[in-house]
């Protein structure tokens, strides 16, 4: 068997050293590159960098609402539990998904589970951050809510995976970006997934802990 790292540091230390050194992230500043370094670091896969998108202000703003103490909604108890509460002590971090409610929304409307569970978001959507990391359907109907609603998130990071509704949904709000200037990140194409979105959040996360 080979000799192998064992130290969780040096571990992260030599990961982020091998990120460096075969991408070139000096066109970003300081928040950037660590946010596209954890996303790359969660799937192990370079490439990805240049299917992000992270809209202008989508990390300000995302600092400044956990400053706010704003509440944190998750499409998935994966994801949910996969953010970095420590960095987080005064955010509320919730998934709906296991709600009693949710089969009966699903089965009314002929949809999942998931979109269900993101009717019960209705009161939390305002000026929250809002992580996406599974569902493509979840997605659709964010942003169906918000079209019909007018509630404005601080923060949407979206990153559903998968071949069916996957791409459209992420190039639906990309345009939603466009025309409500939502602060979004996603990553374009059929990648994506609970680590990946995760990343971005502990991302912020770290940047906050560490002002």
């Amino acid at each position: 068997m080979q000799n192998y790292i064992k130290d969780p540091n040096k571990i992260y230390k030599k990961s982020f050293d091998i990120i460096s050194s075969e991408v070139n992230l000096e066109a970003f500043d300081d928040y950037h590159q660590k946010l596209i370094t954890r996303v790359i670091h969660s799937c192990g896969d370079t490439s990805v960098m240049d299917d992000l998108f992270i809209s202008k202000y989508a990390i300000s703003e995302g600092l400044k609402s956990i400053r706010s103490d704003c509440k944190i909604l998750t499409d998935s108890e994966m994801v949910r539990a996969g953010i970095m509460k420590k960095n987080l002590p005064r955010n509320k971090v919730e998934c709906f998904l296991n709600n009693k409610d949710v089969q009966r929304i699903a089965s009314m409307y002929n949809t999942t589970r998931s979109a269900a569970a993101v009717n019960l978001w209705k009161n939390y959507i305002k000026n929250s951050i809002i992580i996406i990391g599974n569902a493509p359907t979840a997605l659709f109907r964010l942003i169906e809510i918000i079209k019909e609603n007018n509630f404005i998130p601080s923060l949407i990071i979206a990153m559903p995976l998968g071949f069916v509704g996957a791409v459209e949904s992420k190039e639906e709000l990309i345009d939603l970006h466009n025309s409500l200037n939502l602060n979004i990140i996603t990553i374009r194409g059929r990648r994506g997934g609970s680590a990946m979105a995760c990343a971005a959040m502990n991302a912020i996360g770290l940047i906050y802990n560490n002002e």
